[in-house]
């Protein structure tokens, strides 16, 4: 055994779940052995932080693979895909992929099956965090966009006003209207940006109360009067005039946090996190997390699914054997820790045996917010035909805020256009 082979052996045998990550094994034909040529590995990436995890971490564990990292803008790379599966040549061994577009690609058969990998580990997974179609199970979610509430603290204090604990969407309701009161209408709670974003928000509050689009198969499944209701919902307080319009890629949001007019806003972790604390450092120690309120008391708490990405493997690549080792990758302790450092939330559940996930955070008065955050679930979501879906969703939505639409207007709006798919 030379001693390529005994590093990749250590890094297998590291890891908890060696005893079904039965791609710790399936590089053998292409084991760096002396004299022998190493197998070809093209990974296509639309993330920036991806190139130096895999080019320090992954080939340091698998030397036997010749490891070559392709970046395309994430606008691009989902087309670029499919004109390459269209083709049938040209493939990439593994592609990372935006959780949004992964269900219509899934559906096309043209993935690495995972199932016997991934399924023996499926009680290790929240809901909703292993995907794949035809019933094949195709990779899992990577830094899952669960939402949740961050509030500046201490802006709240100033009025005498807070969060209460276990909170429903009614409590927090209140203490908006009490804000608006007390601060004359210029601070805010909520957050409604427009276009694409806004109806990801809105999509991210229905999912949280269960909706979905489309069901596992691709068939329109959705419950019409939940997506009223929870457009209801959303619209009603725009109307009270407790949400603030503006989307977090502009400089003047950042300004309006700087200046305590948004004091709260329901969003992921890497914008709710990572984007709050490199734009406004100064407010360290104001902000905290409120993990995602319940819609009703006692309700068993749920978030909605915002972003997101995966790696799935090209079943008509040439080499299957290092895309299914390449993902598996991710659940070995240094897979783990670089999903940790680069994406803030790991999906694994038995990650915190492997890695150091107790991080306290000063910005949030030492919360550990990645640990609460990933602590809640969203329910699974089916993303089938997502461009026209999203664009449906996103006229409908924006009429609805103009008052163009009524929220059960604009939800049958949005069912017409997808059913005619």
């Amino acid at each position: 055994m030379n001693r390529a082979w005994k590093r990749k052996a250590v890094v297998c045998g590291a890891a908890a779940v060696a005893v079904v990550l039965t791609a710790c094994g399936s590089g053998d034909s292409g084991s760096a052995e002396e004299g022998e040529p190493v197998d070809d590995l093209e990974i296509w990436v639309f993330s920036s932080s991806a190139p130096p995890v895999i080019e320090e971490g992954f080939t340091a564990a698998f030397p036997q693979y010749d490891v070559e990292v392709v970046e395309i803008p994430i606008a691009d790379v989902t087309q670029r895909l499919v004109v390459a599966l269209q083709g049938g040549d040209d493939l990439p061994d593994v592609v990372q992929l935006p959780l949004r577009e992964s269900g219509g690609l899934f559906a096309t058969g043209q993935f690495l099956d995972l199932s016997e990998e991934l399924g023996p580990m499926e009680d290790d997974f929240a809901e909703g965090i292993l995907v794949g179609g035809n019933g094949e199970i195709n990779s899992f979610t990577m830094g899952p966009g669960n939402m949740g509430l961050w509030v500046n603290q201490a802006a709240l204090a100033e009025h005498g006003l807070a969060i209460p604990e276990n909170p429903t969407w009614d409590d927090v309701v209140a203490v908006a209207r009490e804000l608006q009161a007390a601060s004359g209408g210029t601070q805010y709670l909520f957050v409604q940006p427009p276009g694409t974003n806004g109806a990801n928000m809105f999509n991210a509050f229905f999912n949280s109360r269960g909706g979905t689009w489309w069901d596992e198969d691709g068939e329109l499944a959705v419950d019409e009067d939940l997506a009223t209701q929870t457009l209801e919902f959303m619209v009603g307080l725009d109307q009270e005039g407790l949400v603030y319009h503006g989307v977090w890629t502009d400089a003047t949001y950042w300004d309006a946090i700087r200046n305590q007019e948004i004091v709260g806003w329901t969003m992921n972790f890497g914008v709710g996190s990572t984007s709050l604390q490199e734009n406004v450092p100064e407010q360290s120690g104001q902000w905290r997390l409120v993990t995602w309120p319940t819609w009703a008391e006692g309700d068993e708490q749920r978030t909605g699914v915002f972003g997101g990405s995966l790696y799935a493997g090209l079943d008509g690549a040439d080499n299957p054997d290092g895309a299914r080792d390449f993902i598996m990758w991710w659940l070995a302790p240094e897979g783990l820790q670089a999903q940790s450092d680069t994406l803030g939330l790991v999906s694994y559940e038995r990650a915190a045996e492997e890695i150091d996930l107790d991080l306290e955070d000063p910005y949030f008065g030492g919360q550990n917010v990645r640990q609460e955050l990933s602590s809640v679930p969203y329910p699974a979501f089916h993303f089938f035909h997502w461009p026209e879906t999203e664009a449906a969703i996103t006229a409908a939505v924006d009429q609805a805020y103009a008052g163009d639409l009524s929220p059960e207007e604009a939800v049958a709006q949005i069912v017409a256009e997808l059913s005619a798919l």
